[in-house]
């Protein structure tokens, strides 16, 4: 080999081995970006899976929250329909007494004053009318007016020139209902 031999192949052994340790660093590099890529891609799954599962886990919270409040409510209406129905139950029973019904109508009228216009529930057309509120009138010392009948379920209705008195039975177990409602939901229910 000469001198200028010799040159050419120092030259190519240093290129070659500028070439291998290029070709080493670009493969050290490559290979630490993909792990550092892989590292990132892994965190942000993560990231992102663990957000998906707290956003799941929160409108899966939220869900449940509605359906309970649905069930109450739909609890709730049921205990109010059952409710209604017992005080439905209970006019029949202040109307199926008829001797107590009559005398509640009596004790009724006895708050109207002379000249009031007495009106009787059209449910309770076979059992009292005209002649019977004359009657007892007539007992009472007062002076009444017979005022037909209405549509409600029992009761009496006193209408006179300053005010009515509404004395249905409707009326009469609303107001024993808002007051004992707590006590009858309690016997009901358990509550």
């Amino acid at each position: 080999m000469n001198g200028k031999e010799a040159i050419i192949e120092k030259i190519l052994s240093d290129a070659r081995g500028i070439a291998n340790s290029t070709l080493e660093e670009a493969g050290a590099f490559g290979k630490q970006t993909i792990e550092t890529a892989e590292n990132d891609v892994r965190i942000y799954r993560e990231k992102n899976m663990r957000e998906s599962y707290d956003e799941r886990k929160e409108i899966i919270r939220r869900k449940m929250t509605v359906a309970n409040l649905e069930v109450k409510k739909e609890i709730l209406a049921k205990k109010q329909e059952m409710m209604t129905a017992a005080f439905d139950e209970a006019i029949k029973l202040i109307k199926d007494d008829g001797k107590s019904y009559l005398d509640l109508l009596r004790g009724m009228i006895e708050k109207a004053s002379d000249g009031d216009k007495v009106v009787f529930s059209e449910r309770d057309k076979n059992l009292v009318g005209e002649k019977w509120l004359a009657g007892v009138a007539d007992d009472l010392n007062k002076k009444l007016v017979f005022g037909g009948y209405g549509d409600f379920c029992g009761g009496i209705i006193v209408e006179s020139d300053g005010s009515d008195k509404n004395m249905s039975l409707e009326v009469e177990l609303k107001s024993v209902r808002e007051e004992y409602e707590p006590e009858i939901a309690a016997i009901l229910f358990g509550e």
